[in-house]
């Protein structure tokens, strides 16, 4: 039977073991303090990732109990902070700002330097991100460090490190704060508004409106095209104008959108200056606003992103271009250049109705 005095050494020997593997190295735990809860927040972390030259567990070495020792985290960093950050700020909604933080440098570092002078040095940097449409946008990034003199005993390391990474996230959300609502990297959809553009218009120009018909006099040159057999012709012709800024959650995207005549490219024959004539090439001019109600349809239907949505506007702007060329070919091939006149009369009702759609819907 084994003695007391042989149980009682073995227990003191377990004792000193379990001691000195607690000197070979310090476990920084991040407490979750419920007092440092966000009250207010529209983001949650989806994923940290280890970035650091040695990811894992080990921040670095600080001075212990007279020896060099590792500190670490009880898991690896990217769990620990995943972990930590989440509970200071729970996902609760599906419309928070789900983001991704990459750990570029985390260490805690001690050296002796004279005897009971210890000097340490703290650093944490860090990148927030987002993927919107499977594409990462960059938002901010919290890159600090802080350096102290302490002499030669127990030290809070925990309050030191906490310190850090709560200041970190915190600076998130001041900067999610300032930034929503002007920052386009945090847009989560593409707002698209049209303004149609009607004055402005130069002595050579004239912006279409349903309220300003063309008159003869837009019609600067007075005589045929050299070689043209038709009586007259209008030079009309479409544009736009872009700009775009943030508004709370979304990217606006503002087309201003203008339908004009150019007075010096536009020709009528004197003796051909009748009302019928104007009106055939005032169709011509409504056509060309209609297309850009086409236009606007075509955006509407486009896939436009907020990464790449100036390149599709003008694909399409193109595409919408061919169209009014081939409508206004349509219409002179119908009406034979207005000479056909139930064909003219079908188009004019035609048109009639459908600019008066378009102003009576706007």
């Amino acid at each position: 039977m084994m003695s007391l005095r042989f149980l009682l050494l073995i227990t003191l020997l377990i004792t000193a073991l379990a001691a000195q593997a607690q000197q070979d190295r310090i476990i920084l735990n991040l407490a979750k303090d419920p007092a440092g809860l966000f009250k207010s927040y529209k983001f949650y972390i989806q994923e940290v990732e280890d970035k650091r030259s040695l990811p894992g567990a080990v921040l670095g070495k600080v001075i212990a109990l007279g020896k060099e020792v590792p500190v670490v985290l009880p898991g690896n960093a990217e769990k620990e902070l995943f972990s930590y950050w989440s509970f200071l700020a729970p996902k609760k909604h599906e419309t928070y700002l789900p983001l991704y933080v990459t750990l570029k440098d985390f260490a805690l570092n001690e050296k002796r330097v004279a005897p009971n002078k210890v000097t340490g040095e703290v650093r944490l940097n860090i990148r927030f991100r987002w993927y919107r449409n499977m594409e990462s946008v960059e938002l901010t990034g919290y890159q600090t460090s802080a350096t102290y003199t302490r002499p030669e005993r127990d030290y809070d390391y925990e309050k030191l490190v906490k310190q850090l990474v709560d200041q970190s996230l915190t600076h998130f959300h001041k900067w999610m704060v300032n930034n929503t609502g002007k920052n386009p990297a945090l847009a989560r959809n593409l707002l698209l508004v049209f303004k149609e553009i009607t004055d402005g218009a130069t002595e050579d120009t004239v912006f279409y409106s349903p309220k300003r018909p063309l008159i003869w006099d837009d019609f600067k040159v007075r005589s045929g095209k050299p070689g043209s057999r038709y009586a007259a012709a209008v030079f009309t012709s479409f544009g736009y104008e872009g700009r775009s800024y943030p508004k709370d959650n979304d990217l606006v995207v503002e087309i201003g959108l203008k339908t004009f005549m150019v007075k010096s490219m536009s020709w009528g024959r004197p003796e051909s200056r009748n009302a019928g004539t104007l009106r055939h090439e005032q169709i011509h001019f409504d056509i060309t606003r209609l297309v850009v109600e086409k236009f606007k349809n075509r955006l509407r239907k486009a896939d436009l992103t907020i990464e790449d949505y100036d390149s599709e506007i003008q694909y399409q702007f193109l595409e919408a271009f061919r169209e009014m060329n081939r409508d206004q070919e349509q219409y002179d091939g119908e009406t034979g250049h207005g000479l056909n006149a139930a064909a003219q009369a079908a188009w004019d009702k035609k048109i009639a109705a459908q600019i008066a759609a378009v102003y009576e819907v706007q």
